[in-house]
C-alpha cells in the first residue's frame, strides 16, 4: 500500500466549501502516479514512457462518506488489489483510516497505440505488494 498526501486547492472546492466530487478522481490518479514512481517507473516522461504507463480507465467507483471541507493535504491510500493479464484494479481510500472521506476502486486497462488491450509487463507485479 502506498500513502500519498495530495494537495487540495481552493479552486477545487464547490460552493458549499467541500472538495468537489469530481476532483476525488484527480487525487486518486496523483497517488497512482506516486505508486508508479515508487516502483521505479519514469513518470516524468511523456513521449517515451514505459508501455505499462499507456492505459485507459475502464471503471471508477467511489463511495463518499464525509466531505473534505478545507484546502491542504488529503491522504490517499492506494493498493493494487487485482492484477489481471491486461487490467489492474486499485483500491483506494481518501482520508484517514478511522474516518475516510471516500473509498472505492479504479480499474485500468493497458493499451497499445491502436487502443487495444495489451498484457502487462512482469514489472507491474512490483506494484502488487500485498494484494
Amino acid at each position: 500500500m502506498i500513502e500519498h498526501w495530495s494537495q487540495v486547492h481552493f479552486d477545487e472546492l464547490d460552493p458549499n466549501g467541500h472538495l468537489h466530487n469530481a476532483r476525488f478522481a484527480l487525487h486518486v490518479e496523483r497517488a497512482q502516479t506516486a505508486a508508479f514512481a515508487a516502483a521505479g517507473f519514469d513518470t516524468a516522461a511523456v513521449a517515451d514512457r514505459h508501455p505499462d504507463l499507456h492505459y485507459v480507465v475502464r471503471q471508477f467507483n467511489i463511495e463518499f462518506h464525509a466531505p473534505v471541507s478545507s484546502t491542504g493535504h488529503l491522504l490517499v491510500a492506494l493498493r493494487l488489489s487485482k492484477l489481471g493479464r491486461t487490467s489492474a484494479t486499485w483500491a483506494f481510500r481518501c482520508g484517514p483510516p478511522e474516518a475516510p472521506n471516500a473509498t472505492g476502486e479504479q480499474t485500468i486497462v493497458k493499451v497499445g497505440a491502436d487502443g487495444r488491450p495489451l498484457p502487462w509487463s512482469p514489472r507491474m507485479s512490483a506494484l502488487r505488494q500485498d494484494g
